[in-house]
């Protein structure tokens, strides 16, 4: 608790030991588990031959970039030393009033970013992290709240690993929100998803993650950071509308849908710009869409905001304070830990907004 207020961290990451995988992968996928190997002169982690990251879209280890990342990751000392053990993380959560962390993957978003072979080897892959992190955040259950990575690729598995670790505790499932194979979020492929994830009584979190292999918008760009400040958002922003418009909240009334990583200021206009469509031409192309898409963002949608967003006061003002949630990044260096509960609570927003954003919100979100 901080200043009076309880705080649910609604992104924050998991930085997995390289020797997880093999450790934790169903023994007959363990010769294939993703692991460190040398790739264009560099080491770096890779799964069937190739590194989880694409170096030759826009790049993820150029020295510059490199850099900076070592420079923001001063600030976690504590976790770094401590090898990001779930100990040093509550003291990390205790000095700042942080009560409840939920945990997305970091190299697994990475590993996301790609289309298997052996969707097989996929499954496997998200299995192993998903009993890991249940081990992990079993060190404080109650604070410590896992989303289970989910292989998308293959919808089938994906429902069973939705189904499996809903049994094993986990708060959310996390996708990617990028297309893959050719897919994207509205194919009916992904209706044993969307139908397994709403009897689960979980959400699903949609989280970018840099450089994948698969189609992201930041391909047009040639900087990890400008493909970066494009994706996150963009890829945000065409999920939520594939979900609407796609009919999968007509289908699946009971599907809630979390957006993390990709700030929070862009949601009055992309409402706007799709209550202009509806106004236009109504349902013409997409017969599933029964109520205007407002109606399904408030009913069905959640989306995370950084403490230290200029927009947010404005995005408050036009769509409400019941649907945005609030995130760090922790411990990632382009996050906003230590100081974005201050942030937060600097904001010239009413105190009762305040509060719904650091708790009643991911509460209702995440059935906490």
């Amino acid at each position: 608790m901080r200043n009076g207020r309880k705080i649910v961290d609604t992104d924050c990451h998991q930085m997995e030991p390289a020797a997880m995988w093999q450790e934790h992968i169903d023994p007959e996928f363990r010769d294939a588990a993703p692991c460190i190997k040398k790739v264009g002169g560099r080491n770096t982690m890779t799964v069937e031959g190739q590194s989880l990251v694409s170096e030759e879209k826009y790049p993820f280890s150029t020295p510059d970039f490199l850099a900076a990342m070592a420079r923001g990751m001063q600030r976690f000392q504590r976790v770094l030393t401590a090898g990001y053990a779930p100990e040093a993380r509550l003291e990390d959560m205790d000095e700042h009033g942080i009560d409840i962390q939920i945990l997305f993957p970091t190299v697994g978003g990475q590993l996301l970013g790609r289309e298997f072979e052996n969707t097989d080897l996929l499954g496997a892959c998200c299995r192993a992290f998903n009993n890991w992190s249940a081990e992990y955040a079993s060190a404080a259950p109650d604070r410590l709240r896992w989303a289970a990575m989910l292989p998308a690729q293959d919808p089938t598995l994906a429902a069973e690993e939705i189904r499996r670790t809903a049994a094993k505790g986990c708060t959310a499932y996390y996708m990617r929100p990028n297309p893959v194979c050719e897919r994207d979020l509205a194919d009916e492929a992904y209706d044993p998803v969307f139908a397994a994830a709403a009897a689960s009584n979980r959400p699903i979190c949609f989280h970018d993650s840099g450089s994948p292999h698969i189609p992201s918008f930041g391909d047009r760009f040639p900087t990890h950071t400008t493909g970066h400040i494009v994706a996150h958002p963009f890829e945000a922003m065409s999920a939520m509308m594939s979900l609407i418009w796609g009919g999968i909240f007509e289908r699946y009334p009971d599907l809630r849908v979390v957006h993390v990583e990709a700030d929070a200021g862009w949601v009055p206009y992309w409402l706007q710009r799709m209550e202009q469509h509806y106004e236009f031409s109504g349902n013409a192309e997409h017969p599933n869409l029964k109520l205007a898409p407002t109606e399904y963002f408030k009913r069905n949608v959640w989306v995370a905001a950084r403490g230290d967003e200029r927009t947010l006061p404005a995005a408050l003002d036009l769509v409400g304070d019941d649907k945005f949630l609030f995130d760090t990044d922790y411990p990632h260096p382009d996050g906003t830990f230590p100081w974005g509960m201050e942030s937060l609570e600097k904001q010239p927003i009413p105190d009762e907004s305040i509060r719904k954003i650091f708790w009643d919100n991911p509460a209702t979100a995440f059935a906490l």
